[in-house]
């Protein structure tokens, strides 16, 4: 055990990209997405979304390119601590996550009803910069999704808000994606917990009703694993394909969504 480096990892459900991380820090030296897929069982696509916003940034550097990128060798040349750094696709750094996570924790200490104005305060707190009109998106998604009871007022007092009994799940802020569709995922319980479509021709399916597609696509994978395995438990098809596989179907936890 002498000489391996030890590294912290943030506990619970994770988001890919922490995942992504994490794998990241432990093969520092050197890695390809093939590596990083197989350590941290989500997709080469993410990965390598996510690679390219981390070489903008500085953060990781090519050591080899031999012809595909999966086959691309990379180091991490800074490493920043347990929590993945939080980039866009130009490799800047984003710091929306901050405004969620303080309406969030403003709602859950506000005690009975309260206003879009009172979070508004309460969550500009330490210098995060809002407006009321994003505080106000962010209420009425979680009152789409079943997290808020609202309270329809006249034009001279302002509508209210409550958070609903069993709804207080913990201390991350649910996410909210648009596409054609509202998306609510909650990273305290490891899943999509409402979507809901605008039916519209442009919609992609596979992103507005992630939850069906992707139950399909696990009882599939499922039942092609069985196959892979002959009586004894044997692959029967590449050791790597089954590892990739059995990765996959352990992710439960996964969003498998937007950045």
């Amino acid at each position: 055990m002498s000489g391996r480096k030890t590294h912290l990892v943030v506990s619970g459900s994770k988001e890919p990209r922490q995942r992504i991380w994490e794998s990241i820090r432990v093969l520092a030296p050197g890695f390809s997405i093939n590596d990083i897929a197989r350590r941290s069982g989500q997709m080469p696509r993410v990965i390598n979304e996510y690679f390219s916003s981390l070489a903008k940034a500085g953060i990781i550097q090519v050591l080899e390119s031999p012809a595909g990128k999966e086959s691309t060798v990379y180091s991490l040349v800074r490493d920043e601590g347990v929590e993945h750094p939080r980039l866009n696709r130009k490799g800047e750094r984003t710091h929306l996550h901050l405004i969620t996570e303080n309406i969030w924790r403003s709602i859950r200490i506000l005690k009975g009803s309260f206003t879009a104005d009172t979070v508004l305060h309460t969550a500009s707190a330490g210098g995060v910069r809002m407006t009321i009109i994003r505080v106000r998106q962010y209420l009425h998604a979680l009152t789409e999704a079943g997290y808020l009871e609202k309270t329809e007022c006249d034009r001279n007092t302002p509508e209210s808000y409550q958070l609903n009994n069993g709804m207080h799940t913990g201390p991350l802020p649910p996410e909210i994606r648009k596409l054609d569709s509202l998306q609510v995922y909650d990273p305290n319980l490891g899943k999509l917990v409402y979507t809901k479509t605008t039916g519209s021709y442009g919609a992609d399916r596979s992103l507005v009703e992630p939850g069906v597609a992707l139950l399909r696509s696990r009882d599939l994978l499922a039942e092609w694993l069985k196959l892979a395995l002959d009586a004894n438990g044997l692959p029967v098809v590449p050791m790597d394909l089954v590892q990739r596989t059995q990765l996959e179907l352990a992710s439960t936890g996964e969003s498998g969504g937007l950045h």
